[in-house]
């Protein structure tokens, strides 16, 4: 889960005139419509604020700054990430030369930095962002080891090492943010719900699911108490919550959420925001274990094409819907158009994460099993062996068994099974 970025309204004290009142009245009103999640409307705002503040103090001052911080949260929360990561890194250029390169704004940027960059799938810059900003806050004079800001950037940092399939790293990081966040700001704040529905997002991955259902609803009820049941990000909650409760065999209670969840996510943002796409691949997968498959397919689909257009072709996310399509393509036995999705998947997994990543051996999986049901034994052979040695490897770094463990030995076996039933004579007896 990709993080709200930080530093939304950015109001300073400002003379007593009517245009420092306007001024004033233009800032508070952005941050407003910011908390109701009116983003595009906060973008209209902000902008004139900006100008304001450009005439009156200049482009280079730290209050300017502020406000171009805050427009690149609002495209950030638009899915606009291009242009938030502009304004994000026009900001931290702005608050280097006035500030300092130690001060707690520069943290502040580098984490919204460090956000788009995952966004857009940079993850190493985004790993060296965030861990700046945490080594930043913790000297801070004003800050420290124990303050909220390093625990925020503890979930960044987080959110990103659980996106490369470093579960064991995004564990870490999310017990010590909660345990920050809990003893600063009590067990009823919104960053307290942020970090349970991140280690419930690990436990997903590592297949737990009773426990991430638990950190869900925990996360969820603070969301709904604080942020209100319409706002996007308790939606997205609600959509995370369907995943588990899919996986425990809940099927209809994971449709319906995931359908909730995407009326309000549409409601926020329209029909073409990579959140939108998101819960339109959780409500395919409900559609698909509910045996839908057109339903299935019609979500994949519309999924792929909104993360093509607005996060690029050679995108994560993109390529997890292809994967998804490939198993529709599966599931009504046209293999030869599921391997085609499932390679082009495999080569943007590797070009993103690389070849000994999690997530590709997941694909280079799923295209193994897809090329033994083509009859193409010895090259799913390969492929499905590659698989299983990375998962087996990530074994001693993870928390528990992984939960691809099983169904890789299992799909290895049967590619084993056949290769030997190919090499028997035709009388059915083992060669000598």
């Amino acid at each position: 889960m990709v993080a709200a970025s930080r530093g939304t309204s950015g109001s300073v004290s400002e003379d007593a005139s009517p245009e420092g009142d306007r001024l004033l009245s233009l800032i508070e009103q952005g941050h407003e419509y910011f908390r109701r999640a009116e983003y595009a409307r906060c973008l209209g705002t902000l902008g004139e604020a900006r100008g304001l503040r450009e005439a009156r103090l200049g482009a280079e001052h730290p209050d300017t700054a502020r406000l171009v911080n805050a427009e690149g949260n609002a495209y950030n929360k638009l899915g606009q990430d291009e242009k938030a990561l502009e304004l994000y890194l026009k900001a931290l250029a702005v608050r280097e030369k006035a500030l300092g390169a130690e001060h707690p704004d520069v943290a502040r940027s580098l984490s919204n930095c460090g956000i788009a960059r995952q966004k857009l799938g940079r993850f190493n810059e985004a790993i060296k962002d965030h861990q700046r900003a945490i080594s930043i806050a913790e000297n801070s004079r004003t800050q420290g080891p124990e303050h909220p800001d390093v625990a925020r950037s503890l979930c960044d940092l987080a959110d990103v090492y659980d996106e490369c399939g470093e579960c064991g790293k995004a564990l870490q990081s999310y017990r010590r943010a909660l345990s920050v966040q809990t003893s600063t700001l009590g067990d009823g704040h919104p960053d307290v719900a942020r970090a349970l529905v991140g280690l419930g997002n690990v436990h997903m991955r590592r297949a737990s699911y009773s426990y991430a259902r638990e950190l869900y609803e925990r996360g969820l009820e603070i969301q709904e108490q604080t942020l209100g049941r319409a706002h996007p990000v308790t939606a997205t909650s609600l959509s995370n919550l369907g995943l588990a409760c899919g996986k425990l065999g809940d099927l209809h209670k994971a449709r319906q959420l995931h359908e909730q969840a995407l009326a309000a996510q549409q409601k926020v943002y329209g029909r073409n925001h990579p959140d939108v796409a998101r819960t339109l691949s959780h409500l395919g997968q409900a559609h698909m274990s509910l045996g839908d498959i057109a339903k299935a397919q019609e979500c994949h689909e519309e999924a792929r094409l909104i993360r093509e257009e607005s996060l690029g072709i050679q995108h994560l996310d993109t390529a997890y819907s292809l994967g998804c399509l490939g198993a529709v393509h599966c599931a009504t036995q046209d293999h030869s158009k599921a391997m085609q999705y499932y390679h082009t998947a495999l080569a943007i997994t590797e070009a993103v994460l690389g070849p000994e990543s999690l997530a590709a051996a997941v694909a280079a999986h799923n295209l193994g099993r897809c090329l033994v049901s083509l009859g193409e034994h010895d090259m799913g052979s390969r492929h499905l062996h590659r698989a299983l040695a990375t998962i087996q490897a990530s074994e001693s770094s993870g928390p528990g068994r992984h939960p691809f463990l099983g169904l890789a030995q299992e799909s290895l076996e049967r590619c084993e099974q056949a290769l030997r039933a190919k090499e028997q004579p035709a009388g059915g007896y083992p060669s000598a």
